[in-house]
């Protein structure tokens, strides 16, 4: 299953990233390409513009893009290391990168109003799956870290993928309003934000874990690396304006130390 992973899966993901890039720019430029470009040039200098964008649409659809550059350029380079050692940690980490892609779906709601309405709903559950699907694929690679046999990987995969997929499905949403976040309110929405913290926790003790049985201290850089990989995704998921910079402050050099780490962990050359 790994190998199947490595040759084919990954594969079809990095070209699915490439093409939601390749989307964006195309349905940017052919449909809002000059109302972006006049909005850019409306704003102040770089460091009051959180002070003058108290909404921020141009802000928010530029966190997106960033986020979609972010899972191709990091899943192309981790796609490579895959070829090499097809780990099933690395090949999790990479279905967590690649869930970025599927943020192309909130940039709609920045710009055609009308589009809410209709789709609002599907749209919400398809990035909370993403969200979920993000978090149980990092707690998934840190479980093979620990020591999980690879032979369960096929198993773990679609469990990861089910949960995502069935948790996403029964949310309730309040199609009525959209938030800051270009979603759908969940109702108690402190019971999903509760499952979120916990699958976050257990994927850092996860590793501590790791590094105490194994006596490996790059399982320690990997805990705090991932500490620093979940605050980036949490700051940039629900695109507060105060946080976005400081989202891609912490995600961006999270991801890229965590896949040198994992490279000197496995022996990579």
């Amino acid at each position: 299953m790994i190998l199947i992973f490595r040759k084919y899966i990954v594969r079809i993901l990095l070209y699915l990233s490439g093409l939601t890039l390749v989307a964006v720019a195309l349905w940017s430029y052919l449909n809002y390409g000059t109302e972006v470009y006049q909005t850019w040039g409306e704003e102040q200098i770089w460091w009051t513009i959180y002070a003058e964008a108290s909404d921020g649409p141009l802000l928010k659809a530029v966190s997106l893009t960033g986020q979609l550059v972010l899972a191709f350029l990091m899943g192309l380079i981790l796609s490579r290391q895959i070829k090499r050692n097809p780990s099933a940690e690395l090949s999790f980490f990479y279905l967590f990168l690649f869930t970025f892609s599927l943020q192309i779906f909130r940039l709609p709601h920045l710009f055609d109003l009308s589009f809410i309405q209709t789709t609002s709903g599907l749209i919400t559950r398809i990035v909370y799956f993403s969200r979920l699907l993000a978090l149980t694929s990092l707690f998934a690679a840190s479980l093979f870290s620990s020591g999980l046999q690879i032979q369960k990987f096929g198993m773990v995969l679609l469990l990861t993928i089910l949960t995502a997929f069935t948790l996403s499905s029964i949310l309730p949403l309040n199609i009525s309003s959209i938030s800051g976040a270009l979603l759908n309110r969940v109702a108690r929405e402190e019971y999903l934000a509760l499952l979120c913290i916990i699958l976050e926790l257990m994927t850092v003790l996860t590793y501590i874990s790791a590094a105490y049985n194994q006596g490996r201290p790059e399982y320690y850089r990997l805990a705090l690396l991932s500490i620093l990989i979940i605050a980036g995704y949490e700051f940039l998921f629900f695109l507060h304006i105060p946080f976005i910079l400081p989202g891609f402050a912490c995600l961006v050099p999270g991801v890229i130390l965590f896949i040198r780490t994992s490279r000197k962990l496995f022996l990579w050359s």
